[in-house]
């Protein structure tokens, strides 16, 4: 086998110098040799001279002859090594010495492999969240080979080995790399490549449903989550999320109205926990909601869960029932000025509340002047009007907290009134009466005593109806119900905020209401805005 090292090329290049420098200055040597015999005047043309034979006996030249001129014979070669030097003529300069090897004129220069592995890259594009696509993106390979890829976690169990990968809920607090192997420019060999590792993997939070997995139940307000439980009854319910880092929980608010408000009026103190019955607490290390409430209603709020910067919110209606019928709670008031009460005015109402128990309370309605009203209770009092008067009168069938029952389609139960005088009136108010409104109107004076009927229970009370000079008694004509208009719950401020000022209607369904929500502790507290 032939072979070709670097000290055999070496070799050979420093004799093909010596030869090829001896080739082209032998003449130049050969004559600096004669040269050192005998000096040649250069400039002036040599003639050769014939000089005849001496006679025979002759055996020297005469002096004055000139000397006989001999052919000079051929200089033997020189051999091919440089003269000694001297100082006063030309010398064959030294062989140059040998250049660096070179490859030979027929190789290809190979690229040096380890520094363009080192110019080759991949990176991984894509959040290391779940449901993420991630994707390999390659540098400094050689584009048109063929790649192969290989997505592990830190522990090096492989995950894919497609150019992406699609982060798995499983992939939860892990790291991936992806190791891709292609072919360098230039080179028949592959080489592999490996990125640096994402971060700990992500999950944006979802709550669960109760079968532990995520849901989209309570995702809107219009389709919230709806929750059950009863007046007086333990409760308990634990909002669930998944996600990482693991999700902390707090309550928030509703609707935008609601955060609006409570920003509009920072003196009312009011957060998102005010949405919540009384008697229940929510648990924000837990998520956990529970207590006992005797506020029957429909209460809405809203629970986030938090996973690092990503947040999401479930919206909630928590539906508290009444409990078992107690009995009637009724109220009464003068229907005189009931639609024409002045909330610009510092206008009075006076309304008597009876509660199941047979007790009286008299409140009274105070315009602020400003478009609401407040109010003040007191134990006692008797419902008094003018001979000839009308009063409107209804009754709720209510629990032992207060709370009205409602019938099987959630229905206020119509309540009935009658009186032990016979010549007064009863009929059902033309305005109101779809809420269970009736008017009494009194013609004589005396006292007269009402008992107000729902389902299976009954309240009476005696009503003073004092005489007039003139009384004229002008019964009020039954006539169609107006278009059903829910009354305005106004909660413990007792502050009517939701009707137009052009209809009298909605505004005197909200005060008579209030003054039902004026029965003290015993009986619920309203939330400002019943949704």
């Amino acid at each position: 086998m032939h072979r070709s090292t670097s000290t055999v090329r070496r070799a050979c290049a420093v004799g093909t110098t010596v030869a090829l420098v001896g080739l082209t200055t032998g003449l130049g040597i050969m004559t600096a040799t004669a040269a050192n015999a005998e000096p040649v005047d250069t400039t002036q043309p040599v003639t050769a001279v014939e000089t005849p034979m001496p006679a025979d006996g002759d055996v020297t030249p005469t002096p004055t002859d000139p000397p006989a001129e001999t052919t000079p014979e051929t200089p033997a070669p020189v051999e091919e090594t440089p003269a000694p030097e001297v100082t006063d003529e030309p010398v064959a300069p030294e062989p140059a010495a040998p250049a660096a090897e070179a490859p030979k004129p027929t190789e290809t220069a190979k690229p040096d492999v380890a520094v363009a592995a080192a110019d080759a890259t991949v990176t991984i594009e894509g959040a290391a969240k779940v449901g993420t696509l991630l994707s390999a993106v390659v540098t400094g390979f050689d584009d048109e080979q063929g790649y192969k890829y290989m997505w592990t976690d830190q522990a090096g169990t492989v995950l894919s080995k497609t150019a992406t990968y699609r982060v798995a809920a499983t992939d939860v607090r892990k790291t991936i790399t992806v190791a891709v192997t292609g072919t360098l420019p230039g080179a028949t060999e592959t080489s592999t490549v490996t990125s640096q590792a994402t971060a700990a993997v992500t999950q944006t939070p979802a709550f669960l449903g109760e079968d532990g997995q995520p849901t989209k139940v309570g995702a809107t307000q219009d389709s919230p989550l709806v929750l059950f439980t009863g007046a007086g009854e333990a409760f308990t319910h634990t909002f669930r999320a998944q996600g990482s880092p693991e999700p902390t929980y707090s309550i928030d608010w509703f609707s935008e109205e609601d955060a609006e408000y409570a920003e509009e009026f920072p003196e009312d103190g009011m957060t998102p926990a005010d949405q919540l019955p009384d008697g229940l607490t929510f648990d924000a290390s837990t998520g956990e909601l529970s207590g006992v409430t005797t506020d029957a209603s429909e209460w809405t709020f809203a629970i986030t869960a938090t996973s690092g910067t990503e947040t999401t919110t479930q919206y909630v209606s928590l539906n508290v029932e009444a409990a078992a019928p107690l009995g009637l709670f009724v109220y009464t008031t003068d229907r005189a000025g009931v639609f024409d009460f002045d909330e610009e005015d510092t206008s009075t109402r006076t309304t008597w509340v009876i509660d199941p128990d047979g007790k009286i309370y008299t409140t009274t309605m105070t315009s602020d002047g400003d478009g609401g009203y407040s109010g003040t209770e007191v134990e006692g009092g008797r419902p008094t009007i003018a001979q000839g008067g009308t009063l409107v009168v209804t009754g709720l069938l209510v629990d032992r907290y207060g709370n009205q029952i409602l019938d099987e389609d959630d229905e206020a139960i119509l309540p009935t009134v009658t009186s032990d005088v016979a010549s007064d009136v009863i009929a059902v108010d033309p305005e109101i009466g779809d809420f269970g409104f009736v008017d009494v109107t009194f013609p004589h004076a005396s006292i007269h005593n009402l008992t107000v009927t729902a389902g299976d229970f009954d309240t009476s009370f005696a009503v003073d109806v004092r005489p007039t000079a003139a009384a004229v008694v002008a019964p009020v004509p039954a006539a169609p119900a107006a278009a059903p208009v829910a009354p305005v719950n106004t909660g413990g401020q007792l502050a009517y905020t939701g009707s137009d000022t052009t209809d009298a209607l909605p505004w005197a369904l909200g005060l008579l209401v209030a003054g039902a929500g004026l029965i003290g502790a015993r009986f619920a507290r309203r939330r400002r805005t019943q949704r």
